[in-house]
């Protein structure tokens, strides 16, 4: 770095004040890039050298990676029992680390979500989230993915072939597609019951959503019936095609294409979940969605 007492991001906005933080933070992910001249996939190890880490290794930790400054330098450790798009992810996200505020006082960064309300967690989810945008920016190069995507209409089937290329997860690269080719609408759905309801029969519910223009709400934990086609992928079904989809949120979701798959998957726990992931979006992408 080339000043000991800030950060790369704060002369980032000394350089461009008025820039919010996301937008400088993919800046300087894109010129780290440049500077390597880096094709996808990118090397996380490569990367890391330039940015002072002596060393990337696996361990068996609760959290998905962590980045420690020992007597030999930094080092990166990534949790041993992920997969191989996963830790990519993460090992780019802890990379991010070094280029943010306070990143030299601190001994260790854990990527580790903290609930807790209190100011500095919250500062401390901020800081993870532009961790999470700038990994992105290092995972799938804008430039790269803006061609190999380019024409193309946003399916779980281009994600997986992204996915090869970008040696990523299947997820990361949704997102990813969410962000760069919206409007779309990314779902993940696991057999469970409600918080408030834990001896309900289980249920496909929605446990996460990750959207780009407007959309009808759709609630957390709201659950599908079991005759959508949403539902389908638990038979082993790929589900692809145009649809209007009901009973997810208020209103009818219509017109819209549906791109559905079942995706399993085991967490840090070794517990293996029941999952279906779908991408929806506008069956005529000319079309702007407003939200109901």
């Amino acid at each position: 770095m080339s000043n000991v007492s800030l950060s790369d991001l704060e002369l980032a906005r000394l350089e461009a004040p008025g820039l919010p933080d996301t937008m400088l933070v993919t800046k300087l992910a894109r010129r780290t890039l440049d500077e390597l001249s880096a094709e996808p996939p990118v090397s996380p190890e490569i990367v890391a050298s330039m940015r002072g880490v002596a060393r990337i290794e696996e361990a068996a930790i609760p959290w998905a990676g962590c980045l420690t400054r020992g007597h030999e330098g930094l080092v990166i450790t990534l949790r041993s029992g992920d997969g191989a798009g996963r830790k990519r992810f993460t090992a780019f996200h802890e990379i991010m680390h070094t280029y943010l505020p306070g990143f030299a006082l601190v001994t260790q960064h854990r990527c580790d979500p903290d609930p807790s309300p209190d100011r500095a967690r919250t500062l401390q989810r901020r800081l993870e989230a532009l961790c999470d945008l700038g990994a992105a920016e290092f995972l799938f190069p804008r430039s790269a993915f803006r061609q190999d995507t380019a024409g193309r209409v946003p399916t779980l089937l281009l994600a997986e072939q992204l996915a090869e290329r970008y040696g990523a997860s299947v997820e990361a690269t949704a997102r990813r597609l969410v962000d760069m080719r919206g409007p779309a609408l990314f779902l993940a759905l696991e057999q469970g019951c409600r918080p408030r309801g834990p001896r309900e029969e289980p249920k496909l519910r929605v446990q996460w959503i990750h959207l780009s223009g407007g959309w009808p709400f759709v609630p957390r934990h709201k659950s599908v019936p079991g005759d959508s086609l949403l539902a389908r992928p638990l038979s082993g079904e790929r589900v692809e095609e145009a649809a209007t989809l009901t009973g997810l949120a208020a209103t009818p979701i219509q017109n819209v294409r549906v791109s559905a798959g079942f995706y399993p998957y085991a967490d840090s726990h070794g517990t293996q979940h029941t999952r279906v992931l779908a991408l929806i979006t506008p069956a005529h992408p000319s079309r702007r969605r407003r939200a109901a």
